[in-house]
């Protein structure tokens, strides 16, 4: 599912381009979910709070916090989403650079140019999810590819890390800080020292976690809040 945030303080204009990019994904059969803002600050906040986005649609001038200042808030973040603006400030568009945006339409969008945007934007996001479906990790024996898909939990083991795969345990040289910016955004600190991958989880109870297969894992007291709304947002797209 491909994740969108709208962001524009003006309704007319936010209806507009939600209602557009909603057709346009559609026409072109990418499912999507589309969420919109009438202001930076609380987009900004759900992010911060864990919510993942593919893309974000950001009228540059707003009140409070506008496109420019969020898109530099994200820009050295290890995921950040991809960023389009919209503006009727024709003379903003280079400062889009600077914060890595992906395109810049005038208003009001044209449609045609907002489909070359998203679809361009669709693409881009499907080559780098490609790019992580397999990871070469650092092992005593050499490098070993393993499919995330196959990554049901990692620890802390020893000095490094070791993973539980389908096949077996296999230890590698990464720290568990190192492997967790490699993964995804379905991994998840469910402990200090375990990072699950929330597809395997089936039931979170009083400090364990189960997963599919019967494994169970211990959940920190501190974490369990995060990994309940981490699986519900999941549940929901």
């Amino acid at each position: 599912m491909y994740q969108i945030a709208v962001c524009d303080d003006d309704r007319t204009d936010l209806s507009r381009t939600v209602c557009l990019t909603k057709r346009i994904l559609d026409e072109a059969g990418v499912p999507c979910h589309v969420d919109s803002y009438g202001d930076g600050l609380p987009l900004l906040k759900e992010i911060q709070r864990g919510r993942s986005f593919d893309l974000l649609l950001l009228d540059v001038r707003m009140a409070g916090l506008d496109g420019m200042a969020l898109a530099a808030e994200l820009k050295d973040r290890p995921a950040r989403p991809d960023v389009v603006f919209i503006s009727v400030d024709r003379d903003m568009a280079l400062q889009g650079y600077h914060v890595d945006a992906r395109r810049y339409l005038a208003k009001p969008v044209e449609p045609e140019q907002l489909r070359e945007a998203l679809l361009y934007c669709y693409g881009e996001a499907g080559k780098r999810t490609a790019r992580r479906d397999d990871l070469l990790l650092p092992t005593a024996s050499g490098e070993v590819r393993v499919s995330v898909r196959d990554i049901r939990y990692a620890e802390t083991w020893e000095r490094a890390a070791r993973i539980s795969t389908p096949a077996g345990f296999l230890e590698t040289r990464l720290r568990l800080g190192e492997l967790a910016g490699l993964l995804p955004e379905q991994f998840l600190y469910c402990h200090r020292t375990v990072l699950v991958n929330l597809d395997y989880v089936r039931r979170v109870g009083h400090g364990e976690l189960e997963l599919r297969g019967g494994c169970i894992l211990p959940v920190s007291r501190y974490r369990v809040q995060e990994v309940q709304r981490k699986l519900l947002e999941m549940l929901n797209r």
